[in-house]
């Protein structure tokens, strides 16, 4: 484990010394976004050209015409298209539904449902017009623009500097601590406070106060997505904690040892929950480790394996799955650039069309079933299960689990009938009040009741569900679960209020560690987005790509960006928009043509981002699935990454090398399945040797 450490750490620092130079057309047009954004701020009081009619309902800004649009200092001609893509994506997204943006080509978009799509072009002296007049220039090193509306005199100068070397520090150096360390909360706590130094001009007191102010306040604490996320963890873990000590969690793995008498029928149960919970990877994480593990410490199965199982099946299946949480933002990444590249199809066709070459998320799944079937590990998961199975220790000593043992030992109340009923009508009730919620939210029941058994319609519903708050249905969906465990309990006076809410407070104390560890991946997330660490990331290693590497290119950029910013999410909203344009001109060059480029292109990016937020120390999906299956943190990282990197070398080497020279991806996914069978056989070795059975494993 020492030697993939450091190895690891040695393959970091000496990347640092072979870095190429970035890509300063890239950077250039992320300097024009950002100015396009402060004249939208600036131009707000701007008053439009005046129309025949001049009413105050006019007496607003509805459409801009960009009449003259030059561009010096850079690559012009190939940067022209791109940087008006700019500033009409700011202007649109900024001022919303109600503006209609005119480029010069006469192509006219708008925003519906946070897309950017194409409409009909009004016409010249429609009611609330400005004609804008842009001049972007670059430097070595910045960025101008000077915009003018007609009939204003003055005209708005910008200037913006490039995003710098310094961007990638933050996570660098929280990662590194993390590692040498062993102590994450203060690795990110160094690694937030360093980008906020550099933020704030290098004075670490104003850093200070940026991150405590800005980023812990004001982007996570009162930040309504992220409270719903932790209240859904906190509300989820009390109502574990009171069927604890209610005797309902025994009940059910009293249960469950019926079918899940041995260790591989154990983790088959968990992989099959992780499965069937594909609405969301929040929900999942979770919801299937804090109810496997009492059964999974039963049966020495290590806590690294638990978080392992759990980790790898949440994002996969939501990424893959038509009805999920997931969907319709992936599609909204890059559907808006679909029109302006030519592609007619529209953003779910080609979603639908990527999911063969969703290689990372196909093997890993895959990966995981063998793994069970076959009873084999190797690497540190191997040592973690060994420990597990001939010590007992589910956590290795000296390491920390990620909530304490406060929620991992309640004790059942002595006497109390174990009935599995009353831990699983409360989990059916987390499941089902959460879909139901998204139903709700997304407006489904202004709907007919045929649409229940639409897909269409319900993707439309958890598209708009997710609109409106992500977060919001699991965080109700688990306080739903945790008064139906408690009402039940009570009604049964199997525990008292006062035994209810001692529970409740054991396990939700516990998570103290945890919360401020997510806390604080968030506040390092917000800094890598204002320092512009992914963007210089692209930047670097955006050049001159062969068309046959173009897909495996991309899948790398979006590992190391979701590695290093702890967010999937974020690495798709960033890459994917550029990816598009992209790809279809490196498919004209390519032997597949512009559409399967697209779609490989797209897939690609997906997987890498969920790739490298599965090996990232400050993914809140890794965070919470440690925190589920109460794991060391940085040990489950540790085991998690050899099996991660064997999967994601077969996806590269197996899934988009072969792709890209056109052979189907059916035929990749059979070889892929081969792959996975016969480097475990030779990988892999058993983690306890044939004993006395599986009722002494399971005692």
């Amino acid at each position: 484990m020492n030697a993939l450490k450091y190895g690891f750490l040695l393959i970091l620092f000496a990347s640092l010394f072979f870095l190429p130079d970035p890509d300063t057309d890239y950077l250039f047009l992320q300097s024009v976004n950002g100015m396009a954004r402060e004249w939208i701020e600036a131009a707000e009081p701007l008053p439009p050209e005046r129309s025949g009619d001049h009413s105050a309902a006019n007496d607003r800004i509805r459409v801009v015409r960009i009449e003259r649009l030059e561009v010096t200092g850079g690559a012009e001609q190939a940067t022209l298209a791109l940087v008006e893509r700019e500033i009409r994506q700011a202007l649109v997204l900024l001022r919303g539904s109600e503006i209609v943006v005119v480029e010069q080509g006469g192509l006219a978009w708008t925003e519906v449902d946070g897309l950017v799509v194409q409409v009909e072009a009004p016409p010249p002296e429609a009611p609330g017009t400005v004609s804008l007049t842009c001049v972007a220039t670059k430097s070595s090193e910045s960025g101008h623009l000077v915009c003018s509306v007609r009939g204003v005199a003055e005209p708005l100068r910008f200037s913006s500097d490039f995003f710098k070397w310094y961007a990638i520090l933050p996570p660098f150096v929280a990662i590194v601590l993390a590692l040498l360390l062993q102590r994450t909360i203060m690795a990110l706590f160094c690694g937030v406070w360093l980008g906020a130094t550099l933020l704030s001009g290098l004075d670490p007191l104003r850093g200070l106060w940026l991150f405590l102010h800005k980023y812990l306040y004001e982007e996570a604490i009162r930040d309504q997505f992220r409270l719903e996320i932790i209240g859904f963890v906190i509300f989820l873990c009390a109502m574990v904690g009171v069927l604890s000590r209610g005797g309902g969690v025994r009940g059910f793995v009293n249960l469950l040892l019926r079918f899940a008498r041995t260790v591989r029928s154990t983790q088959l149960a968990t992989y099959i929950m992780g499965i069937a919970i594909f609405f969301d990877d929040y929900s999942n994480c979770i919801l299937v480790g804090s109810i496997m593990r009492p059964l999974a410490d039963r049966m020495k199965i290590s806590r690294e394996k638990l978080a392992y199982i759990v980790d790898s099946t949440a994002a996969p299946i939501a990424g893959l799955s038509m009805l999920s949480t997931w969907i319709a933002y992936e599609v909204s990444t890059f559907s808006a650039q679909l029109p302006e590249a030519g592609v007619r199809q529209s953003g779910y066709e080609i979603f639908l069309m990527t999911i063969p070459y969703r290689f990372y998320c196909i093997f890993t799944l895959i990966f995981i079933f063998v793994l069970i079937m076959l009873r084999r590990d190797f690497g540190p998961m191997l040592t973690a299960e060994r420990r597990a199975r001939s010590t007992g220790e589910v956590v290795r000593a000296g390491g920390r689990a990620m909530v304490t043992s406060d929620m991992t030992r309640i004790e059942t109340k002595p006497g109390v009938p174990e009935r599995w009923f009353n831990a699983v009508l409360p989990i059916l009730a987390v499941i089902f009040f959460t879909l139901e919620e998204f139903w709700r939210i997304g407006g489904g029941w202004s709907r007919p009741l045929s649409d229940l058994l639409s897909i269409t319609a319900i993707r439309e519903v958890l598209s708009e569900a997710s609109e409106v708050s992500a977060a919001r249905p699991i965080f109700n969906g688990a306080m739903a679960g945790f008064v139906l465990a408690t009402v039940l309990l009570l009604f049964q006076r199997i525990l008292t209020p006062l035994e209810c809410i001692k529970a409740a407070a054991a396990s939700t104390k516990a998570l103290f560690f945890a919360v401020i560890i997510l806390f604080l991946a968030w506040c390092i997330g917000g800094v890598c987005s204002d320092i512009g660490t992914a963007h210089y990331l692209i930047a670097l290693f955006k050049g001159v790509i062969p068309p046959l590497i173009f897909p495996i290119i991309l899948f790398l950029t979006a590992c190391l960006v979701s590695f290093s910013t702890g967010s999937s999410w974020s690495t798709m909203s960033i890459l994917l928009p550029n990816t598009v344009l992209f790809a279809v001109k490196m498919g004209e060059l390519s032997a597949i043509g512009p559409l399967p480029m697209l779609v490989i292109s797209i897939g690609a990016v997906l997987e890498g981002s969920i790739f490298g937020d599965h090996c990232s120390p400050i993914s809140d999906t890794t965070i919470l699935s440690s925190v589920s299956a109460a794991s060391d943190h940085l040990d489950h990282v540790k085991t998690q990454i050899p099996y991660a990197l064997f999967t994601m070398s077969g996806a590269i080497l197996i899934g988009y090398l072969p792709a890209a020279t056109g052979i189907p991806a059916i035929y990749s996914i059979v070889v892929g399945i081969l792959y996975i069978i016969v480097g475990i056989l030779l990988l892999g070795r058993r983690a306890h040797r044939p004993g006395p059975g599986p009722k002494a494993c399971a005692s």
